[in-house]
């Protein structure tokens, strides 16, 4: 037997120390670490990109649909829609391109998906998501966008509406006043006036 190498007696396998670290908990904590070290290097940067993620979040604890969406695949949507765009967007035309490409059916099984870019295996990050969860989240992500579409964005981000600006109303009282009055439109409103005067 060669003095190198060593057999517990009896042919006993050798037993594992008390305090060995738990290896799921331990590939997870490395998972994390890498999707960190992802968004520091390709999200952190984009313009809008963390105000959209923060959104969604939020979105995700206010409203029980988008629970089921796990974290990791919100920040990867998030990126890989921002990062398409051919310019930099607004928060509001970012939070409008995020939920149309949900809208479309990303997250739905015959979609594109969400590969995740850390792994070396080609690992879909939306797996975990039941069928059910993923057809509501669409769902519900096109009825937000009908929301946006008839500025009642507030609804979407669980606040009150904000009072319209003097700035607006001026604006459109502006448009009111520029537009050319027809023929005797002017004049009847000036009789109308008078009459009310004399009255």
């Amino acid at each position: 037997m060669s003095p190198c190498t060593f057999s517990p007696p009896g042919g006993a396998e050798e037993e594992e120390p008390a305090d060995l670290l738990d290896k799921r908990k331990c590939l997870e904590n490395l998972a994390s670490l890498r999707h960190a070290k992802w968004f520091q290097a390709r999200a952190n940067g984009l313009q809008s990109c963390v105000i959209i993620i923060r959104v969604l979040r939020d979105l995700c604890q206010r409203v029980p649909t988008w629970e089921k969406m796990p974290g990791w695949a919100i920040e990867l949507l998030v990126e890989k829609v921002i990062s398409s765009a051919s310019g930099p967007l607004s928060p509001g035309e970012a939070m409008r391109r995020v939920l149309e490409s949900i809208s479309t059916g990303i997250l739905l099984p015959d979609g594109p998906g969400l590969k995740d870019p850390c792994e070396k295996d080609t690992t879909d990050t939306l797996d975990t998501m039941m069928l059910q969860a993923r057809e509501d989240i669409t769902a519900s992500a096109q009825h937000a966008l009908r929301l946006l579409a008839f500025r009642q964005i507030h609804k979407v981000l669980g606040m009150e509406s904000l009072p319209a600006s003097k700035a607006s109303a001026r604006n459109r009282k502006r448009r009111r006043d520029g537009t050319e009055a027809t023929e005797g439109e002017g004049e009847g409103k000036k009789d109308k006036k008078e009459d009310s005067e004399s009255a």
